[in-house]
């Protein structure tokens, strides 16, 4: 089935979520007719971050773009000390230490899986030891050297310490996803190629840093059915394994995050049977599971204390999943009310009813932002602080529409940033004003600071406009790869090191 034409209904009615996939349009992942080509160049070229200027040989970035936010970035894993793996997916993924783009995990586990997969492992410890890219130390852009993969839409990403991984997605519009990927090293600035996943092709996974492996779980089959099933990448040994049986099989809409030392499924609805009462197909459910990759087992994970939902807001601060806000079927609206996790006790504590409702499901910039004080939803324009359970206002972002549902973003450790298109929609998906052919949307880049409350928008960079495309934090730079500009998958990138 062609990605373009897989839809995944994540909840409906009312002032539901609807979480669609490529081709559908209402969380921000559109597709866009083919734009100007993407650049392949290898080299160490980079953009600067200032007002249109450039450094030698430097590609020239759009003329009067406002220069990055005078903060500069500290370097660091990805979000705040303690606060365990992350990662980033196109969709469904979250940014941060909220299971968001590229984060080093500092609770790190063994899985203790047997290798199964014939590729030979191409040394030892590969992938899991921090360091620093080998890129120039100026802020602004720097091109990457091309895949040893075709270009791919829709993927998943994740930064390990060392590399950048990704997986999954499409190469072809016409074609069903791809279960392999490759690793880009920033320090050597070499790729190396990830063999097939022992998983169905599916849209949408979910993926995530442990330490020592990349998790991938859930997604929709080609058939737009939700999947319940998983696979784990050892960084070392290049190998996959897959998961044992999920106890609560597929969950459509639920939260699905990194907790520290374990993968949290929790909530979202369930398929019923076909003699179930009023005829209902589905009910919702405030439960769910956790795979504990120490032990390679699932582990139940009690019901919350808050009525069952799809499409619920996740962030993992380090000691408690938060969730917040989502759709319960009935409901006029998203829901405002949440509870937090410890995932080690199972106990649930209430937090406070947030100033404005809300929903995920799909989306890494949709899915909450861990900073190491408070935690950001800047698809909704809100902050959480759990010390002091209390909720705030983000400041409007210089972006039409603020951040997209599935417009890639990182934490840098100081500031959120993120880059991508946003404004447009599926009948309309140029982002002209009449709908014509007058060229691409703008593609846009903006920082901002939580302790400040402000944003500052930076220089759009090198690359063509796109989306689909995912993005990683590497400790000193956000990493962009892939995506579509319209009728073919990209297999360009580029890295922005903020000022």
């Amino acid at each position: 089935m062609a990605l373009a034409a897989a839809v995944l209904t994540v909840a409906a009615a009312g002032g539901a979520f609807v979480g669609l996939r490529p081709g559908g349009g209402d969380d921000g992942r559109v597709r866009h007719r083919q734009f100007a080509g993407s650049v392949e160049d290898p080299g160490e070229t980079r953009v600067t971050a200032g007002s249109g200027s450039t450094e030698p040989g430097a590609v020239p970035g759009p003329t009067g773009t406002p220069a990055a936010g005078a903060s500069a970035t500290t370097g660091g894993a990805q979000g705040a000390p303690a606060s365990g793996p992350a990662s980033t997916g196109a969709t469904g993924g979250s940014t941060g230490t909220a299971g968001g783009a590229g984060g080093v995990g500092s609770t790190p586990s063994s899985a203790g899986h047997p290798s199964t997969s014939p590729t030979g492992p191409p040394g030892a410890g590969r992938g899991s030891a921090p360091s620093s890219p080998a890129t120039t130390a100026a802020p602004g852009w720097g091109l990457l050297p091309k895949a040893p993969i075709d270009g791919r839409a829709g993927h998943n990403a994740i930064w390990t310490g060392r590399e950048m991984v990704i997986w999954g997605g499409a190469t072809d519009f016409d074609a069903d996803p791809v279960t392999d990927g490759a690793a880009f090293d920033a320090a050597t600035r070499t790729w190396r190629k990830l063999p097939a996943a022992p998983i169905a092709p599916r849209f949408d996974a979910r993926a995530f840093w442990t330490g020592q492996e990349m998790i991938i779980y859930g997604g929709g089959s080609v058939e737009g059915v939700a999947l319940g099933d998983g696979a784990a990448w050892d960084a070392a040994t290049n190998r996959w394994q897959a998961l044992p049986p999920s106890p609560i099989g597929a969950r459509d809409g639920a939260v699905v995050a990194w907790a520290g030392d374990r993968l949290v499924v929790w909530g979202g609805s369930t398929v019923l049977p076909d003699n179930a009462p009023d005829g209902a197909e589905t009910e919702m459910k405030n439960d769910g599971a956790a795979y504990v990759p120490a032990t390679n087992r699932w582990v139940p994970v009690a019901a919350a204390p808050i009525p069952a939902r799809s499409a619920a807001d996740s962030v993992w601060t380090g000691t408690r999943l938060v969730i917040s806000g989502g759709y319960h079927e009935g409901d006029d609206d998203d829901r405002t009310d949440g509870a937090a996790l410890d995932p080690v006790s199972g106990a649930w504590s209430p937090i406070a009813v947030r100033p404005s409702p809300g929903s995920c499901g799909g989306g890494s910039a949709c899915a909450g932002i861990w900073t190491g004080k408070v935690a950001l939803f800047p698809v909704s324009g809100v902050s959480y602080d759990p010390a002091a359970d209390r909720w705030s206002a983000m400041a409007a972002a210089p972006i039409p529409d603020g951040p997209a549902p599935g417009e890639p973003s990182v934490w840098s450790g100081r500031q959120f940033l993120t880059w991508g298109i946003s404004g447009a929609d599926s009948d309309n998906p140029s982002g002209d004003a009449g709908g014509g052919e007058q060229g691409p949307p703008p593609t846009h880049g903006a920082a901002y600071d939580p302790v400040a409350n402000h944003w500052q928008p930076f220089v759009a960079g090198p690359l063509s406009s796109r989306v689909q495309h995912t993005a990683v934090w590497t400790g000193q730079e956000m990493l962009i790869w892939g995506g579509t500009g319209g009728e073919t998958p990209l297999s360009d990138g580029a890295g922005y090191r903020p000022e």
